[in-house]
């Protein structure tokens, strides 16, 4: 099936998101990443149409924390063989929560 896919979100509304996301997990120690990431994917969502409907992401940073744990302790005791594994979840967790509006 073929589609009409369009992005309306703009560089400094990126740009912003992408400033206090990344300012709060700098001063949390990389503890608030997973809130920061569903916080990003929530405005690219939210800012992708496909035929004129757009997206909505569900996914919560608190329904994140934990596979975004387990992926960190699997990546550092395998020297990062398990990264490849791990990004494949945060994928399928992304689509799981991501559905039209």
């Amino acid at each position: 099936m073929q589609g009409s896919f369009e992005f309306r979100g703009s560089g400094l509304g990126y740009f912003w998101l992408l400033l206090w996301t990344g300012f709060l997990s700098a001063i949390t120690f990389g503890l608030y990443f997973p809130w920061a990431y569903s916080a990003q994917q929530r405005w690219i969502t939210a800012n992708t149409y496909v035929n004129g409907r757009c997206l909505v992401f569900n996914g919560t940073g608190i329904s994140f924390f934990g596979q975004w744990l387990l992926f960190m302790i699997l990546t550092f005791i395998t020297f990062g063989l398990y990264a490849p594994w791990g990004y494949c979840q945060f994928k399928r967790w992304e689509t799981n929560n991501t559905e039209f509006e």
